[in-house]
């Protein structure tokens, strides 16, 4: 029995071991072949980094403002008896706009006319009776003064007539005539609004910017206005900046003036805003694509030749700025160099690459006008 069951034993011992050595061979055999077996290419896409100027700006948005707005007014009492401007109508400085009813005035400037030359020719007799010792100098100094009073009655006559026209105090586009307004016949009071009154070319716009941009605001800065309203662009320079800060939002202002010949900007509207800062040289720049981005340091793949394959391998990189599908290098890579900008998925360092398309003009880093 015992001769007979390790008979059995050796019989299964060689079974056994004979199907798992094959399989064992097996697999090393498959292991060499994969080993002697070359992997074909990956297909990537690559850009070549570029080396020029780059334009920094800080974005940010602003209102419009006109530089001159003001309710035209009117400085003494009376009926509006003429109205000389249509609503939202370009009007010059001093342009006639509305006028008061100013009859009882020209009546009593020519009443004291009249007065004075009585006024006159009695100064006149008692200066000669005066320089004849025939009347008091109190009596010559009386008549003096009362010549004195009736010219500044007239004067003041003259004034008020003037006043009774009322005119526009600078050039600008006036605003809408409605209840508010004046209307004809109507008798209005000192101070009363007549109409809205705005300088509008050029305008101003305020952007609003982080304090920590203060120390990159400079006086005829350059800025770059987007008006979405109307999809224009427009051009000016920093007026002035702000000498204080918010105490709630830590915000500063800078005032820039624009050009408005086309009257598009308008007071209160919101447009958005590029601060040109001044232009860095010598910036190598790729497409952001090309970055692969790690907490433990980013990288990039660099095409390279070996024995005429092309491969690739990593480059890790400190970048800067990113914009439009662009991103600064500021460490780890030169100009010139072949980077993989699609495909990284299967990539690893050293491994062959066949390169579907190149892109020469990778960047888009051409001087900001």
């Amino acid at each position: 029995m015992i001769k007979r069951f390790i008979t059995v034993l050796i019989v299964l011992f060689v079974i056994f071991g004979g199907i798992f050595g094959y399989k064992a061979y097996k697999g090393y055999k498959m292991g060499m072949m994969m080993k002697m077996m070359k992997y074909p290419p990956v297909s990537v896409s690559v850009a070549v980094s570029k080396i020029g100027d780059w334009q920094p700006y800080i974005h940010t948005i602003g209102n419009v403002t006109a530089i001159n707005s003001v309710n035209v007014t009117t400085q003494v009492a009376g009926q509006v008896n003429g109205i000389y401007f249509k609503s939202g109508e370009f009007v010059r400085k001093n342009q006639v706009l509305a006028t008061l009813d100013d009859s009882l005035q020209l009546a009593q400037l020519r009443q004291y006319k009249a007065q004075l030359i009585v006024n006159k020719f009695n100064y006149e007799q008692y200066k000669k009776a005066y320089a004849e010792n025939a009347v008091s100098k109190a009596s010559y100094v009386s008549m003096l003064s009362t010549l004195k009073q009736n010219e500044a009655q007239i004067a003041q006559a003259e004034v008020t007539i003037a006043h009774m026209t009322i005119r526009a105090p600078f050039s600008g586009i006036v605003g809408i005539r409605n209840s508010s307004s004046v209307n004809l016949g109507q008798y209005i009071q000192p101070g009363a609004t007549v109409i809205p009154l705005y300088s509008i070319n050029p305008i101003y716009i305020d952007f609003t910017l982080p304090q920590n941009d203060l120390h990159s605001l400079k006086e005829g800065q350059k800025v770059k206005i987007k008006l979405d309203s109307y999809n224009k662009i427009f051009y000016g320079r920093i007026k002035t900046v702000s000498i204080d800060v918010n105490k709630v939002s830590r915000n500063i202002t800078a005032r820039v003036v624009v050009n408005n010949d086309g009257m598009y900007l308008r007071p209160g509207m919101f447009v958005t805003g590029r601060v040109f800062l001044p232009l860095i040289h010598n910036v190598v720049t790729i497409p952001v694509t090309a970055v692969t981005y790690n907490p433990y340091g980013d990288f990039v793949y660099i095409v390279t030749k070996k024995n005429g394959i092309n491969i690739v391998r990593t480059d890790y990189v400190k970048t800067g700025e990113e914009r439009n599908g662009t991103v600064v290098i500021l460490k780890g890579l030169k100009p010139g160099e072949e980077v993989v900008t699609a495909g990284q998925v299967k990539l690893r360092n050293g491994i062959a690459v066949a390169i579907k398309s190149i892109k020469n003009e990778s960047i888009e880093n051409k001087k900001v006008k």
